[in-house]
């Protein structure tokens, strides 16, 4: 939808959005108000609408007004403020207030010219990232479930971190039937039609992986390199050593992207100043590592590691994978709330990470986020396009303590977001899937019952690494200590250790589970990038 008030100005941009009429449907409408109510019935019809596209320069409600008002009427459609070139301070001080307050999602300059691909690019962009958030029209797996919970949806969560278009379709229904028809006599739910073509009756993540190539066999290779998970630094390392001619292998045990993949929105990642959603992100860094030579095995965990010549990684199915040097990318996992009647519910309503597909369900719905960080901000964020209402629960006494402060500002502005600081959760329950949740203060002890459908817990991390050696020095929490951080006088080589290289030569540690490190996603890709000159420097003198 277009909202221009210039006649002449409106006609240009509709006539510029043509391109697209192939796939959408292009409407124009003079101001805010006729925006919003054409706004309302295209959503009363079940029309999904990707994009209002709002000249700031309008008369007497402008730009920012009209598109700050959209996500309540619908919450997934992206908001693009247009621009003229050599803005008024007035027009300046209104665009600094949207992009605080976070009520647009881009900015656009207007096109001046045929072929603006530049306008173009972040257009289709725009629509790329909305159509993450929306019911995909063309589904290249199917998903066949017999119950809303169990293992159909973690199928569904898998198949989303990895970038695949998936529909999920009750047992009943007249598709579930036909897929469930081929899948033979013996049909176990859930039953997963991939491509068209593959059918599989109840199948393990690595089957799943196996379908769609991301499984190596590991035994015939003595890989140069070998990294251990696929998150930020585990993907800037493959990335990087695999452009330069190693051999190289990544073993992740869930999916690409760590908990990076799980964020609904990275938006302070250089280079994506409108943001980047965390499984984009990963599916294009795995792609990039891939298409320079490097082996991808999904769905299979590392379960020990052997100092010897060379390296052997011992893996879930009993396989060994060896490599000459090995990258202990293996991130942390989000650490358990530790109530016992809540953790009975973990996949009936209560969520550890931000997995994105269950914000759509919760439409209308009151959910809870237990977490402070920036990841518990930004699963408030998106799932505050959907649920009636998001309350965060934080230990801290408030939300600048550990958040950044441009997430802080955002929900501090959102009056969907309520925010209990000195609060923990301390119990909840329901018929079999999460109803309520009870809270206590911290300082007052006061307790209070929430209702809940959905309660995501990000509070904090916990390391997994009791599968490497004791030989491998770690800190009281399990962080694996590299560099000068080990035990100088247990290191076994005349020289000294490399800055990212543990306390076994060979071995090297970066991102969120090596000690001391900065939590951040551009911090995991810089040392996941830079442990590469010390690997090959390492393999040439070994």
């Amino acid at each position: 939808m277009v909202v221009v008030s210039d006649g002449v100005a409106r006609r240009a941009m509709v006539a510029e959005f043509g391109r697209y009429e192939g796939d959408y449907r292009v409407e124009a409408v003079s101001d805010g108000d006729a925006a919003l109510v054409r706004l309302g019935e295209l959503r009363s019809s079940g029309d999904a609408v990707a994009m209002v596209v709002a000249d700031l320069a309008m008369d007497p409600v402008d730009g920012v007004e009209v598109l700050s008002r959209v996500r309540a009427v619908s919450p997934t459609t992206k908001r693009i403020l247009l621009l003229d070139w050599g803005l008024r301070p007035d027009q300046m001080d209104a665009v600094g207030r949207a992009a605080t307050l976070g009520l647009v999602d881009s900015f656009l300059t207007k096109p001046t010219g045929p072929r603006d691909e530049e306008f173009h690019g972040a257009i289709t962009g725009s629509l790329g990232d909305w159509a993450w958030t929306t019911t995909p029209l063309v589904e290249a797996v199917k998903v066949v479930v017999d119950s809303d919970r169990g293992r159909g949806g973690e199928i569904r969560d898998l198949l989303e971190r990895l970038g695949v278009p998936t529909g999920v379709y009750p047992a009943e229904s007249a598709i579930g039937r036909a897929i469930a028809s081929t899948a033979g006599p013996s049909v176990a739910y859930p039953v997963v039609e991939v491509m068209g073509e593959t059918v599989l009756s109840d199948p393990t993540n690595r089957q799943v992986a196996a379908a769609f190539g991301a499984v190596v066999d590991v035994t015939d290779t003595v890989f140069d390199l070998a990294v251990v998970g696929a998150g930020p630094a585990g993907l800037g390392a493959a990335v990087y050593a695999a452009s330069e001619g190693l051999s190289t292998l990544i073993v992740e045990a869930e999916a690409f992207g760590g908990q990076a993949g799980t964020s609904s929105m990275i938006r302070n990642y250089l280079g994506f100043p409108d943001g980047i959603i965390g499984r984009q992100l990963g599916r294009r860094a795995i792609l990039q590592a891939t298409r320079f030579g490097a082996a991808l095995d999904l769905a299979r965990s590392v379960t020990a590691l052997e100092v010897s010549a060379p390296l052997r990684l011992e893996l879930s199915d009993g396989a060994v994978a060896t490599a000459h040097s090995v990258l202990l990318a293996c991130g942390v996992a989000y650490r358990r709330l530790g109530v016992p009647s809540v953790e009975g519910l973990v996949g009936a309503g209560v969520f550890y990470g931000a997995a994105t597909s269950h914000a759509r369900a919760l439409a209308g719905r009151q959910v809870v986020v237990a977490g402070a960080g920036n990841s518990g901000g930004q699963a408030a964020l998106h799932l505050a396009r959907y649920a009636s209402r998001v309350t965060i629960v934080t230990r801290g006494a408030a939300l600048a303590e550990t958040m950044s402060a441009y997430l802080v500002t955002e929900i501090e502005a959102n009056r969907s977001i309520d925010v209990r600081p000195d609060t923990d959760v301390v119990d909840g329950g329901g018929d079999g899937i999460l109803e309520w949740l009870e809270i206590t203060n911290r300082v007052t002890g006061e307790r209070s019952r929430l209702t809940a459908s959905g309660l995501f817990v990000l509070i904090g991390s916990e390391t997994r690494t009791g599968w490497l050696p004791t030989v491998i020095q770690r800190d009281d929490h399990g962080f694996v200590l590299t560099g000068t951080d080990i035990d100088l006088a247990r290191w076994p080589l005349d020289r000294s250790p490399f800055a990212l290289e543990t306390s076994a030569p060979g071995v090297f540690a970066a991102g969120d589970v090596r000690a001391n490190g900065v939590k951040r996603v551009a911090a995991a890709v810089g040392e996941g990038a830079i442990s590469v000159p010390m690997i090959h420097h390492y393999l040439t003198n070994r």
